[in-house]
């Protein structure tokens, strides 16, 4: 409800009176919509606004807003309107009241931006609904019919996409000119996992990537210290398979592969040890790249 007419972008006149909290009956001189610019900078449309010259303030139903679908809740001085996943509005309290965080829009200067605004929210609801997917991703199924029968539109910036994709620079691609099989093997463990898995409660997982090959092996474990003993089946199953051998192992310096026994081993069987330096991620490239690939799907 408003007293101000021009503010109106659609209006028609209308009859009927609304009954204030001070038991004063007001006079509705007509119903329309209203622009209104709110705080994440969008222009959305206020529908089945009230004309009410007689009024003193602006006043935004909250029953109304549920009516359509919106939920409320307050959190400290900040009361937040969302529908679904996105927050549509937000207001201040002053004293009792809450005070909307947004402007109205007056003229046809917004007209451009204000007709697409329903499309860039159905867009950025989407990408959050499928985790974040790309822009590229959700117009094909937009095209195929996939999302509701919705239409997407440009994905605007999204923070956290680059929050949670972010990652340390890499460093210039080492090329390992292996020729067969086995020649040069990454490895590199995940965890610990903050949820065991259902099966048998692992908690890490460890993966050896064949350098030539490209070929991938997972094998999950309850505790890191379980390395060594699936290292050595895993060298015994793929040696036994292929019949040749493993010639250079490539990890970082994690206590799972730098102990005594470890070393051992590998200088009983002669396979070389390549080891990266102290916090630097970057030089065991392929495995890193390989964990982070296999998380992400599995995400």
């Amino acid at each position: 409800m408003t007293p101000n007419r021009d503010w109106f972008e659609t209006y028609e006149p209308s009859s009927g009176k609304v009954l204030m909290e001070n038991n004063h009956l007001c006079k509705v001189a007509g119903v329309g919509s209203v622009k209104i610019k709110f705080h994440d900078g969008k222009i959305r449309m206020l529908t089945n606004v009230r004309h009410i010259p007689d009024l003193s303030k602006n006043l935004i139903s909250l029953g109304s807003l549920e009516e359509k679908g919106c939920k409320f809740q307050s959190d400290g001085e900040v009361l937040r309107v969302s529908k679904g996943a996105l927050t549509i509005m937000r207001g201040k309290r002053v004293g009792s009241l809450y005070f909307l965080q947004g402007s109205t829009v007056i003229g046809s200067a917004s007209v451009a931006s204000s007709d697409s605004t329903s499309d860039v929210d159905v867009t950025k609801l989407w990408h959050m609904r499928l985790g974040h997917m790309s822009e590229r991703g959700m117009t094909i199924l937009s095209k195929r019919g996939l999302l509701c029968g919705q239409c997407t539109s440009s994905l605007e910036f999204c923070e956290h996409c680059v929050f949670s994709k972010q990652k340390r620079l890499s460093f210039s691609t080492t090329i390992h000119r292996t020729k067969q099989t086995l020649d040069y093997i990454h490895s590199d463990p995940w965890g610990p996992s903050r949820v065991p898995s259902k099966g048998n409660g692992s908690r890490y997982m460890l993966t050896f990537i064949d350098d030539f090959s490209k070929k991938v092996w997972a094998y999950f474990l309850k505790e890191k210290s379980e390395a060594f003993k699936v290292f050595k089946e895993w060298k015994t199953l793929l040696e036994n398979q292929t019949g040749k051998k493993i010639k250079r192992l490539r990890t970082d310096n994690g206590l799972e592969f730098c102990n005594h026994q470890f070393d051992k081993f590998c200088k009983a069987e002669g396979i070389a040890r390549h080891k990266t330096v102290v916090n630097t991620p970057q030089q065991n490239v392929v495995a890193e790249r390989m964990n982070r690939t296999l998380l992400e799907k599995a995400r």
